[in-house]
């Protein structure tokens, strides 16, 4: 069995370090704080949560993901599909009771064998059911709710999410006994939602901010995954997987399973094997490689190559404005930012860097 996990939410010994990370959620979730956690997408913070809850006894969580949504009837049936997800035996009547006008399916997961609840197809929210949502969150005891890429409701028309910000803050400064965590990979949007004097939630939770895994916690972590298949690994091989993913731990996991996936028992995994793993990541992806390209202008695929040449990051220095090609530094200035909304470049303080870093060796390998 491959004991790398990416793209999942990972748990117990499938967890790597952040211990500190988890004492000052535990002490933000005893005190019933708001937390407005940041980082980028793979980075583990819906893992991270997820511990940390797991952690604390008697202690239950109700994960909601607003990744996608386009409307506020999409965002109410999120809250609720949540609240659906984390119910236990004990509480299945109650909360089908709760819901009964968007009549809740009781059904069974086929893999676990434990009863479920869903929302039926095609029912439509009544429009006080986000308030109803709420309410009933305050009312479970011990129960910390995540609200995943809360940002995404920054895509709503202006109108709505104006007003649904503001009913969702009216609801949840009364809940003083239940802890929210709202998490997001966006910093701008998070930064203006909860720190622009102008948003219903200014002020309104504390800022955490999630780095990447040091290398001196991850490294050894993964040595022992390469070692349950009688692999070994070197110091050269790990410098170079952090370097190819900038330390994002997904991005980083997922290149491991391609390397097991091109290595056998008993093998020396070396910095050879990167760019075979990278063959494979790659025609998993050329698909999804060749719709971004579809996307975007000659001058942003000139800035991307370029990034791609220096490693997949880089400031705004004179010598990488050069390479782009491009005469006028203003141009390159408007086509970084147009790739950084378009969700393929992602901005670290004054550097540009790929969100996937994949998609730049693909660049590199491809010769585009």
């Amino acid at each position: 069995m491959v004991p790398f996990r990416s793209g999942m939410v990972v748990v117990g010994p499938n967890f790597c370090g952040r211990e500190q990370e988890i004492g000052r959620l535990r002490a933000h979730i005893s005190r019933c704080a708001r937390v407005c956690m940041i980082g980028e997408r793979r980075i583990g913070k819906t893992s991270l949560v997820h511990e940390t809850v797991r952690r604390l006894r008697g202690h239950s969580l109700v994960f909601i993901d607003l990744l996608g949504v386009k409307t506020v009837d999409d965002v109410v049936r999120r809250i609720v599909d949540g609240i659906f997800s984390s119910a236990t035996d004990s509480t299945f009547t109650r909360l089908a009771r709760s819901f009964a006008a968007l009549r809740p399916i009781v059904g069974v997961d086929p893999v676990t064998n434990m009863p479920t609840l869903s929302m039926a197809p095609g029912v439509q929210p009544l429009p006080d059911t986000l308030e109803n949502a709420l309410d009933y969150l305050s009312r479970l005891k011990n129960t910390v709710v995540l609200f995943d890429e809360f940002q995404a409701l920054l895509s709503l028309p202006q109108e709505e999410q104006t007003d649904i910000i503001a009913r969702m803050r009216s609801r949840i400064q009364l809940q003083a006994d239940t802890p929210y965590m709202f998490a997001g990979s966006v910093r701008g949007d998070l930064d203006r939602m909860f720190f622009d004097h102008s948003s219903p939630f200014y002020k309104t939770a504390v800022r955490f901010e999630l780095g990447p895994l040091t290398r001196a916690e991850f490294a050894p972590f993964l040595q022992e995954g390469f070692s349950q298949g009688n692999r070994s690994t070197d110091a050269d091989l790990l410098a170079h997987l952090f370097d190819v993913c900038h330390d994002v731990p997904g991005d980083v996991q997922r290149l491991c399973q391609c390397l097991w996936d091109e290595t056998s028992s008993g093998d020396h995994v070396g910095p050879d094997a990167i760019p075979r793993a990278l063959q494979r990541l790659f025609s998993d992806e050329e698909r999804a490689y060749a719709i971004l390209l579809e996307n975007i202008t000659a001058q942003q695929l000139k800035c991307l190559r370029a990034l791609a040449a220096v490693g997949g990051a880089a400031s705004l220095g004179g010598e990488f404005l050069a390479s782009t090609g491009i005469a006028a530094n203003s141009s390159v200035q408007r086509a970084l930012n147009s790739l950084v909304k378009k969700r393929i470049l992602f901005r670290d303080e004054k550097r540009y860097r790929y969100c996937d870093p994949f998609f730049g060796e693909w660049i590199k390998h491809r010769r585009l």
